[in-house]
């Protein structure tokens, strides 16, 4: 088949995902790619996509064609937005397909491609799964830890003229695609993944690593996946109960990994719940049947994001002691790894300053009174936590107190100012740089 780099691609939904198809597209030569972005079209087509890749953070920015909706014909839709707005895309795609176009899914959830069909002839409806880890960091700035691995078929099981050139187009655009005849198999089986990592993370707004080390949640996990392996088997799928145990060790490797619902929830955007709890819940129903912690935990979900909503924040305090020419440092068990001031999470009904002194006592064995706290400043910088958005006051202490290591601190050690050790966490080297201009002049 003959090249397809001049072919008018529509990537409809420039978020993590749909950003990142599109990038490899422009990459290899396609040249009449656009990118429909409505919320971050301006930045996309005045400052470009920024792309960094996890690895390397080796940022370079591709100019890209932006546009607010679609216009005229198209020879490739790729639908690429959240599940709750599939009806609007289908019905806007089917408007702007030209007469031998097709339409690609590449959506969460099992019932997108189904739904599409109601407004495009099924025969033009290509499903698509995709596994990557990809992240709009801010608008128009995209992050992706590895390549990713795309599987594609038609509903119907039956390979077709469409599916071939989106074969091609995949191909060219040297991406890891393989084509399937059993894409409902692919479609569930992705669910199952994200059924375990996505509703609890955001839930609790812990990545899956943290959120494992309590047994309650395992069973939940545990459990909603046996209600999904119910809903899948009811629809002519089967998945093992081994399918667990893979998942749950894969998810769990990936300590600081921020899944997409907890990514949407951190963003102030509502989080895709439907398209993974409703439709096992749905799928129950339509034989007679329950899935009642999928059904409940949708409903909670729905109550506390189903609207507008807002995260605020999350509220820390730290205390640096100096000793006349040297500071206390704590060496972190827990990731982010590094030397830090000692410090840690304000508790609710807690003040700053009591959080202060009982996380210095907590990981120093050092007692100090409320009345010897000098707040230095507020940092506030959202990146300044891989672990989300971490606003801290930092106190500072003067003390020449012996240092015990404890709870989250594996070590406890003083360090000349003008001395300090390579590896520090956060942006603690900042807040250092600030308690000497101002301490120790």
């Amino acid at each position: 088949m003959k090249s397809l780099l001049n072919k008018r691609i529509a990537v409809f939904g420039a978020g993590a995902i749909g950003s990142y198809l599109g990038s490899k597209l422009i990459e290899h030569g396609f040249t009449n790619v656009e990118f429909v972005a409505r919320s971050g079209y301006e930045i996309l087509k005045n400052a470009g996509l920024t792309v960094r890749n996890y690895t390397d953070k080796s940022p370079y920015i591709l100019k890209v064609n932006a546009v607010k909706e679609l216009s005229g014909l198209y020879d490739a839709i790729l639908i690429c937005v959240k599940s709750k707005d599939t009806v609007n895309a289908a019905k806007e795609a089917a408007k702007h397909l030209n007469n031998d176009g097709f339409v690609v899914s590449i959506q969460n959830g099992v019932e997108n491609p189904d739904i599409i069909s109601a407004f495009i002839p099924p025969e033009k409806v290509t499903a698509a799964v995709i596994y990557m880890t990809a992240v709009m960091q801010e608008k128009g700035v995209l992050e992706y830890m590895a390549e990713c691995r795309l599987i594609f078929g038609n509903l119907s099981g039956e390979s077709s003229k469409y599916t071939e050139i989106f074969g091609v187009i995949l191909k060219q655009a040297e991406l890891n695609a393989k084509y399937t005849d059993n894409i409902k198999q692919y479609q569930w089986q992705k669910l199952m993944l994200n059924i375990i990592l996505n509703p609890l993370t955001a839930l609790f707004r812990k990545t899956f690593y943290k959120m494992s080390q309590y047994d309650d949640a395992v069973s939940l996990t545990k459990s909603l996946f046996k209600e999904a392996q119910n809903a899948a088997k009811l629809c002519g799928v089967e998945i093992v109960d081994e399918e667990y145990d893979k998942i749950y060790a894969r998810c769990k490797e990936h300590v600081t990994f921020k899944s997409s619902m907890y990514q949407d929830i951190e963003a102030n955007r509502n989080p895709e719940v439907d398209a993974i709890l409703g439709v096992v819940v749905r799928t129950h129903e339509k034989y007679g049947l329950t899935a009642p912690y999928c059904d409940c935990l949708l409903k909670i979900m729905n109550v506390k994001y189903g609207g507008w909503f807002q995260i605020s924040p999350t509220l820390a305090a730290d205390v640096l002691i100096i000793n006349k020419n040297k500071v206390l440092l704590i060496d972190r068990k827990n990731e982010p790894y590094g030397w830090a001031v000692p410090g840690g999470l304000v508790d609710l009904y807690e003040t700053m300053e009591h959080a202060a002194l009982r996380e210095l006592q907590e990981e120093t064995g050092i007692k100090a009174d409320i009345s010897d706290l000098h707040l230095l400043g507020i940092y506030s910088d959202p990146k300044r936590d891989i672990r989300g958005h971490t606003v801290s006051a930092v106190y500072v202490y003067f003390s020449d107190k012996e240092a015990q290591a404890a709870d989250d601190a594996k070590d406890a050690k003083y360090f000349p100012i003008n001395n300090l050790p390579e590896n520090i966490a956060f942006d603690h080297r900042k807040i250092l740089q600030d308690a000497k201009e101002k301490y120790m002049k």
